[in-house]
């Protein structure tokens, strides 16, 4: 049948043709030509009648053949009107006639233009969510066309939500001759949930190995199965359905194929069962891997990389993993590629052996080796880009290298200068001998205003203000992006229990080496509740240097610390902790070292990689240097690896975190300040070596005034809602530590466990701000009774 809008344009046509067929000759004359002497609009109230009649493209002083060329133009020019999506009906016609020519008339009726649009019927999804969904605005349009897409994409919405039945109808409420309000009704029917999973042909794996091994989007609705959705959602039932054969595949069945599926819907009890039909065929075993064409590394290299001996399951996906690209750059593929053989080709070939065996082989194409030609960077407004050199690991003349290319996009976003979704390189091949290399970054504010205030368990309520400058220059202060640091801090805590100044400088590369020296001048005093008071005042120069062995992560830092202490109490209970420290003032002159490796690919969320290190500072007393005198280690090791992704970015990402410390002094009768010995609990922010663990008290762990020895574990699973510009995420931890008094008392097992929820958030130009609730599962005081639910609130720190 034909629609409303075709037959308007043939009704049009055979009007005009009528008109002109009256004043036809007979077919022995010539075609006749009239002079268009006018063009007019009818019925237009947003187009404006020029812009109808220019895209119509007839204009007086046009001649018109009849027959011929004019009727095309005629018809050419209804049909550029109705291209034009704006018009419900459109006409050309004779208006009348004089001997100057035709005047003709172009009349069209507009499509409504959208007051409101009103949902009725919806409940999983509210009306702001239906109104994006459809896309449409206030005074748009609402053509034929625009109905169906808002349609399209509202079920599209609830597809997404696990409603792939909803019913979805639109129509209009014309308001007046030129606005109308766009009504969807919505019958958003059942959310089935997944009552039972059956798989048919298979005999290799029974059902519950299928549905636990081969199915990770599905799950069939179990009271145990408490964090995983029920829902059948059609995109996640598509995907395992590919993964059915992916399993098969990894697990030797080569020829295995989902040859049917089918759901089976109960409405009575919104349930649905699945059925999956499958052909396994047979499981096969390598029996040999040759390479042919290969002349830059001998096969036995190249079958190290591959991983596979004689005898193994054909693991197709692993095969092609080690053979192609794979997590670890260790394929073969990566091998050339690293090497400037960019353009290298391994080719694949399989011969099936019975009865289940199968022979292999890698046909290598490895073409010519490439060289760099230029790195260029675009996109920094203010980092320069001699900073953003000196991170990375290509550099013009050498042979393309894919690792050093994704070493670094993770050394520039670990600078935290700009926006890591945002960090993609890009190639551009020049000739079959070199490229260009070109790196897009995207600046985002890295400097830190802070002006806070707060409450600390210890000291009550407290503020601070604060301006750290993280890519500063002094040559140019005003402009920044020199990559040094500048820090200047003021602290205070509730009728003067805590104050701290400092004022810092850190040059990371000094003389364009990766040097880094600083100096760090501060004085704090700290009042604790139990009337133990602590004073220091001192500078610190700090030196460090990146290492190039055992590789390029390692780096070293020495620091000389020059400071005076005093500390006091009148409570007559402190003086018996001499064993650790005694009261007074006493001089301090410490020799710093930390030996550490850091592999993160991002500070805040890293998604990849571990940072380890390996601390040690000596108070030089027992030397005669100062009167204070104590060794203080500590080891640390962090990793994190990544779950799960989202568009390309890593999102779920687990974090596992081992921390321990030791401090001892060589002489009796030297001092040590208080701060140096370890505390634990809260946040960590009620003063200088307090260790924290989410779920107790401020320095509830441990002997009152400190301890020698520390302690403490970390998980989270961690969970990015965003990146960029703001990024936040969650997590769910489990941690556990503990203080103790001399090493002879450590108990490696008498941990204080916790766990909860938190949120962190890196806001500029505020920084690190987090939230956690955690609850303290151990007792900590003589009641015996556990530290239960704490909340804390955390700045400028992570755990």
């Amino acid at each position: 049948m034909l629609s409303n809008r075709n037959k308007v344009f043939i009704v049009s046509i055979a009007l005009l043709s009528l008109f002109f067929s009256l004043n036809l000759p007979s077919q022995q004359e010539r075609p006749r030509v009239y002079n268009v002497a006018g063009v007019s609009v009818e019925g237009a109230k947003f187009a404006d009648p020029r812009t109808i009649i220019a895209i119509a493209g007839i204009s007086p002083g046009d001649q018109l053949t009849i027959p011929g060329e004019g009727q095309t133009k005629l018809q050419l020019a209804i049909k550029n009107l109705w291209k034009r999506k704006q018009f419900s009906d459109v006409e050309i016609a004779v208006e009348k006639t004089t001997e100057a020519g035709v005047f003709l008339v172009i009349k069209v009726k507009e499509y409504p233009r959208l007051k409101k649009l009103i949902a009725e019927g919806n409940e999983e999804l509210t009306d702001d969510e239906i109104k994006k969904a459809a896309e449409l605005e206030e005074g748009q349009i609402l053509s034929d066309y625009d109905l169906y897409l808002a349609k399209k994409k509202i079920k599209k919405a609830y597809a997404d939500e696990g409603l792939m039945f909803a019913k979805v109808k639109a129509k209009i409420e014309e308001l007046d001759s030129s606005f109308a309000n766009l009504i969807v009704e919505i019958d958003e029917g059942a959310e089935y949930k997944i009552a039972k999973i059956d798989f048919e042909g298979n005999s290799a794996f029974d059902d519950d190995e299928l549905i636990s091994d081969a199915l990770e989007e599905l799950s069939v609705k179990t009271w145990w199965k408490f964090w995983k959705s029920s829902k059948l959602d059609l995109k996640d039932y598509e995907k395992d359905k590919e993964n059915i054969v992916k399993f098969y595949r990894k697990n030797g069945f080569i020829d295995a194929q989902l040859l049917k599926d089918t759901i089976l819907y109960d409405d009575s009890k919104d349930e649905a069962s699945i059925i999956f039909t499958v052909f396994e065929g047979k499981r096969y075993y390598v029996r040999d891997i040759k390479f042919v064409g290969n002349s830059v590394y001998p096969e036995n290299v190249l079958l190290k990389r591959l991983d596979f001996k004689k005898g193994d399951v054909y693991n197709l996906e692993r095969f092609e993993m080690n053979l192609k690209q794979n997590e670890d750059q260790t394929d073969v593929t990566s091998l050339y590629a690293d090497h400037g053989y960019l353009a290298a080709q391994l080719i694949k070939e399989e011969k099936r052996i019975e009865p289940d065996s199968v022979d292999i082989t890698v046909k290598v194409y490895e073409n010519q080796r490439v060289k760099i030609r230029r790195v260029d960077i675009v996109g920094n407004t203010k980092t320069k880009d001699k900073v953003i050199r000196r991170e990375l690991y290509t550099r013009p003349g050498d042979y393309f290298n894919r690792s050093a290319v994704i070493r670094s996009v993770r050394a520039l976003g670990a600078m935290q200068y700009f926006n890591p979704e945002a960090l993609k390189p890009d190639l551009k091949p020049v000739d079959n001998e070199t490229v260009d290399l070109v790196y897009k970054v995207e600046e985002r504010s890295t400097d830190q205003f802070n002006a806070s205030i707060g409450y600390m368990g210890t000291f009550g309520l407290t503020g601070s203000i604060g301006l750290t400058l993280n890519n500063f220059s002094l040559m140019e202060p005003l402009r920044g992006g020199g990559g040094e640091v500048l820090n200047v801090l003021a602290e205070f805590g509730q009728a003067n229990r805590y104050q701290q100044y400092s004022i810092g400088f850190t040059e990371p590369w000094l003389f364009d080496e990766p040097t880094t020296v600083g100096f760090n001048l501060y004085y704090t005093w700290i009042r604790y509740v139990n009337n133990l008071n602590v004073r220091r005042k001192g500078a610190t120069i700090n030196f460090g240097r990146r290492f190039y062995w055992p590789d390029d992560y390692f780096r070293g830092d020495w620091s000389l610390r020059i400071q005076e202490n005093y500390s006091e109490s009148s409570y007559s209970s402190f003086y018996n902790y001499r064993r650790y420290y005694r009261p007074g003032l006493s001089n301090e002159v410490t020799i710093g070292q930390i030996i550490s490796r850091t592999s993160y690919n991002n500070m805040f969320f890293p998604s990849y990689g571990s940072k380890f290190s390996f601390s040690n500072y000596f108070a030089m007393g027992a030397l005669g240097l100062g009167n204070t005198d104590f060794l203080k280690s500590q080891l640390r090791f962090d990793i994190v690896s990544a779950l799960a992704q989202i568009d390309g970015q890593d999102r779920l990402v687990l974090y596992l975190s081992s921390n321990v410390g030791y401090i001892s002094t060589f002489k009796s009768d030297t001092m040590i300040n208080p701060i140096e010995l370890y505390t634990m609990g809260g946040n960590g922010l009620s003063g200088f070596g307090v260790t924290p663990l989410r779920g107790y008290p401020d320095q509830s762990i441990g002997p009152k005034y400190g301890g020698k020895v520390m302690e403490k574990y970390v998980a989270e699973l961690r969970f990015a809602i965003t990146l960029d510009p703001m990024p936040i995420y969650f997590y769910g931890f489990a941690e556990a530590g503990n203080v103790w008094g001399e090493l002879k008392e450590m108990d490696p097992f008498d941990l204080k466990r916790s766990a909860g929820v938190g949120v962190q958030l890196f806001m500029r130009p505020l920084g690190i701000i987090g939230f956690s609730y955690g609850y303290g599962f151990d007792p900590t005081g003589e009641t015996g009774a556990p530290s239960g639910w704490k909340f804390l609130f955390h700045l400028g720190q992570q755990f």
